[in-house]
């Protein structure tokens, strides 16, 4: 009884208990979700920031992306799963991040994320950056993140 219900704990967990001879074995599952591109560029009176997110191995359970937009921009256009982050200022119009949930992703899965928005007053930074986070574990947090600022205009 007791190996049954260690099993089903470690299963719960993200372990598999016993590897292909059937010996006792821990594996943790892990999945590495990493942005693997954030670029930026203006068109058109907008920018425009496209965020390719990548699972290099295991399954991301639900997979999401946020991204931080440059200081008072509106947004223009979000891509599918996307959507405005909430408005703690209490300015429905002002917004800080957008939150693009992916769901579970299997590795190798890809998802280009399209952010469209109005450009930011004065000589504001014209920047975004982007995190991907899941439930999964991940071993390479530091491959999770990205930031790009195109240069001032004059």
């Amino acid at each position: 009884m007791n190996r049954l219900v260690a099993v089903l704990l470690a299963s719960l967990l993200g372990f598999s208990p016993v590897d292909h001879q059937g010996a006792p074995q821990l594996t943790l599952w892990q999945s590495d979700l990493q942005i693997r591109s954030l670029t930026v560029s203006e068109e058109r009176g907008n920018l425009r920031a496209r965020v390719l997110v990548v699972v290099e191995s295991g399954e991301a359970i639900g997979a999401r992306v946020e991204i931080l937009l440059p200081v008072g921009v509106g947004i223009v256009m979000l891509g599918p799963g996307c959507r405005a982050g909430p408005d703690v200022t209490g300015i429905s119009d002002l917004r800080a991040r957008v939150e693009c949930s992916l769901g579970n992703l299997p590795a190798g899965a890809n998802r280009e994320l399209l952010i469209v928005t109005t450009l930011p007053p004065g000589r504001v930074a014209r920047g975004f950056a982007a995190v991907a986070m899941s439930e999964t574990p991940d071993p390479k947090p530091a491959n999770n993140f990205a930031e790009r600022v195109l240069p001032q205009r004059d």
